[in-house]
């Protein structure tokens, strides 16, 4: 039997929805491009617009950090 039972509740915010699709949908897509113009090549610009999107967040983080 379980003598610890916890439920969880997880908010998602409007905020976090649309943060979520600027970054991950909106500027994938702009790194992606940019990529496939510079590359000529699928695979480079998948990793290019992945890559773009991942230092996007933790630039995003990195500035929070230092503002504390």
């Amino acid at each position: 039997m379980l003598h610890n039972q916890e439920f969880k509740v997880y908010i998602i915010t409007t905020g976090d929805i649309m943060r979520f699709f600027v970054v991950e949908i909106i500027i994938g897509t702009m790194t992606y491009s940019l990529a496939m113009k510079i590359f000529h090549n699928v695979i480079l610009a998948s990793a290019g617009g992945w890559i773009g999107t991942e230092t996007i967040k933790r630039l995003n983080a990195a500035v929070k950090v230092l503002l504390k």
